[in-house]
């Protein structure tokens, strides 16, 4: 995915409570065709873009040019995946999660950001475009949260609030908490930006980023402190990975020909960087941090990097791996994700797999995976 089509991507996913009631309505239907290539119909749903993929050098300053050698495989189980996960077959949307199935009743965008209040938050997107975020309940039913053209919810740590972006056609927009338990609102902030994108919520708060000048700028905001606060990181570029289960956040950073995944933490307003990972390929948009803060996966390179010591472990994996929609992590050590072949047109048949990042041994887990999607735990 290249530059332009991945801050599109990002644009219209922050813009999707701004698109007027009288627009066409969405087709929830998947083809399996490559979601690279798609990105124009695709983005014009918003957040649609999920839907269709999902089944499923830190050149570390102190680490050697090249990955290590993994080491040698153990045993990964075939089980399921443990995380939830989507099936879309002729039309019809299926969350699975443990022992639980439940047909998606309402048009959602596909992705669901975590399990919340005995639910599965999502972004409903009925065929007025009204957007609303809320939860999928169990019975397949819909509890809204939030105002209506409410877009971007993301969940607190402990999951008892969420925060979305909500704008009225009429208001200038607000960042606003709202209680899960409740529905009330509980904070909130005007927007600093005509579109921000929340990037994540973890211990130091609510990140966000915008784009108004051009050139990425990164912001924390503590619900309930005042306004959001500038982040100082160097050479940001857009991408993260906030879990909110961790301090430690990563960051892609972009100087001249030298792209770097930098993890690293908060320190008053200065982003600490604690381990770097650089080269002069692909940029990598969606890096994925584990659980524990403590393994950063390179998609595009296919490699774990150990944030404490620098280790690089190359993931055994056939043909090339998907950076979006990202790789899912189970537990602080194994990792789901996609892989199709490399410059591909058409349809493509994706592969689903079970890694330990660990050692680099990798679980064939589903042969054809192109209509099952991987979420949020």
């Amino acid at each position: 995915m290249n530059d332009t089509e991945t801050r599109l991507r990002d644009y219209l996913q922050a813009e999707a409570a701004t698109v007027p009631d009288n627009a066409p309505g969405l087709d929830l239907e998947t083809d399996g065709s490559p979601h690279r290539r798609r990105w124009p119909v695709i983005l014009a749903a918003a957040a649609i873009a999920v839907v269709l993929v999902l089944a499923a050098s830190f050149l570390t300053r102190l680490a050697p040019d090249q990955p290590e050698p993994a080491g040698q495989p153990g045993p990964v189980s075939g089980e399921p995946p443990r995380v939830p996960y989507t099936v879309s077959e002729n039309r019809v949307l299926t969350l699975h999660d443990g022992g639980q199935q439940v047909r998606v009743k309402v048009p959602v965008d596909g992705y669901f950001r975590g399990r919340v209040g005995g639910g599965w938050l999502t972004l409903e997107m009925p065929a007025d475009r009204v957007t609303q975020a809320g939860l999928l309940l169990p019975d397949g039913s819909f509890r809204p949260l939030g105002p209506p053209h409410g877009a971007n919810p993301v969940p607190s740590p402990d999951g008892s609030q969420v925060v979305l972006v909500a704008r009225q056609p009429d208001q200038k927009g607000r960042v606003l908490v709202v209680d899960v338990r409740t529905g009330r609102e509980v904070a909130s902030t005007p927007l600093q930006a005509r579109v921000p994108l929340v990037l994540g919520w973890n211990e130091a708060g609510i990140w966000m980023r915008h784009d108004e000048t051009n050139k990425p700028e990164l912001l924390v905001w503590q619900p309930g402190s005042g306004e959001p606060q500038p982040v100082t990181a160097p050479a940001f570029d857009g991408a993260r990975a906030i879990p909110g289960t961790t301090d430690t956040v990563v960051l892609s950073t972009r100087a001249g020909e030298n792209r770097c995944l930098k993890a690293g933490v908060l320190r008053e307003t200065n982003f600490e960087v604690q381990r770097e990972y650089c080269d002069q390929g692909q940029e990598q948009q969606y890096p994925v941090l584990s659980p524990d803060g403590r393994t950063v996966i390179h998609s595009l390179q296919k490699v774990a990097i150990d944030v404490a010591t620098g280790k690089v472990t190359k993931l055994q994996l056939p043909d090339q791996m998907l950076d979006w929609p990202e790789p899912v992590f189970e537990d602080t050590t194994h990792l789901l994700a996609l892989t199709q072949p490399e410059d591909v047109m058409g349809a493509i048949p994706r592969k689903l797999h079970r890694c330990d990042v660990t050692t680099g041994a990798c679980k064939l887990l589903v042969e054809e995976a192109a209509n099952i999607t991987l979420q949020q735990p």
